[in-house]
């Protein structure tokens, strides 16, 4: 990605340069004098339009996603050749696929090649196909959800130094304790904003939908990512596809409820200061319109 994206710049500031001699040598052809501040004008929006064309170039997926986002559209393959149960169990992933404005219903998620290395690197970690593995395992077993049933007590106990009793006698690792905790603090700062964008009622409401979601969309989508970048065949993914669903149903019973799920779980990962409300954004319009996939689909 990294020497695609220098060639792409180099070779783009070659033809400006070009493009600013062949001016100056235009110029001096031509009968009317031109200043050297017209020359240095031109040179300054060709250099412009340069970086406009790298900024686009390598912000296109967000780009996309963006005006996707925006224009209240899903993206689905109408000819896909999954069966009804293959597409509900993929469009488990349909939050992170709008995020990503990745396809919703097949397999493929239609991201690029470079596009999905980033992803990978980046955002996971993951540089093969060991690590591919490993990450598709932790999300199979762990995951953000693993804390959950401690962060629900944490917020009925309210003080601080209750809490951080009752975490230290929940586990009897150092690094469990620290990232329940960090989950914990995460809860209590994200509660106001989950009441605000409707994505709970109240702390019991909390409490009854979970984090499962985030778990089990992430599961379905880097399953799906990995399946494309030829990191795991199609057997290996369909697994972790079926995994997903079990976590999903574990507990949940609607589209809406795994919608504020994917957010809740989401929000005990990084809280809200990250894109929340457009994310959240993207959960109501996959629950609640009308031409969402997830309406022509029983949870």
């Amino acid at each position: 990605m990294k020497k695609k994206t220098t060639a792409i710049i180099v070779m783009m500031l070659c033809l400006t340069a070009q493009y600013a001699e062949a001016f100056k040598i235009t110029a001096k052809k031509a009968p009317v004098p031109e200043s050297d501040d017209n020359t240095t004008l031109w040179f300054i929006l060709a250099f412009g339009g340069v970086i406009l064309l790298i900024f686009l170039y390598n912000n296109w997926s967000k780009i996309k996603s963006f005006f996707s986002f925006i224009s209240g559209s899903f993206r689905v393959d109408k000819s896909t050749d999954l069966s009804e149960e293959q597409q509900r169990k993929i469009l488990l992933s349909g939050v992170f696929s709008a995020q990503k404005g990745a396809f919703m219903n097949v397999v493929k998620t239609g991201i690029d090649r470079g596009d999905r290395q980033g992803i990978f690197v980046k955002g996971w970690g993951i540089t093969d196909k060991g690590s591919a593995l490993d990450k598709l395992e932790y999300l199979k077993l762990k995951g953000t959800r693993r804390y959950f049933r401690q962060v629900v007590e944490s917020l009925k106990l309210k003080n601080k130094q209750d809490i951080k009793q009752y975490i230290s006698s929940s586990f009897e690792e150092e690094e469990d304790m620290c990232n329940c905790w960090e989950q914990v603090q995460l809860a209590f700062e994200s509660i106001g904003p989950l009441l605000k964008e409707g994505m709970i009622k109240d702390e019991a409401d909390f409490a009854r939908i979970g984090a499962d979601a985030w778990d089990a969309g992430r599961l379905v989508f880097m399953a799906r990512l990995c399946r494309e970048h030829d990191y795991i065949d199609d057997e290996t993914m369909w697994k972790y596809i079926d995994s997903a669903d079990e976590i999903a149903h574990h507990s949940l019973t609607s589209w809406e409820d795994f919608g504020k799920s994917y957010i809740i779980g989401r929000c005990l990962w990084c809280g809200t200061a990250n894109y929340f409300e457009v994310m959240a954004g993207h959960a109501k319009r996959m629950y609640s319109k009308a031409e969402s996939p997830w309406k022509s689909f029983s949870f």
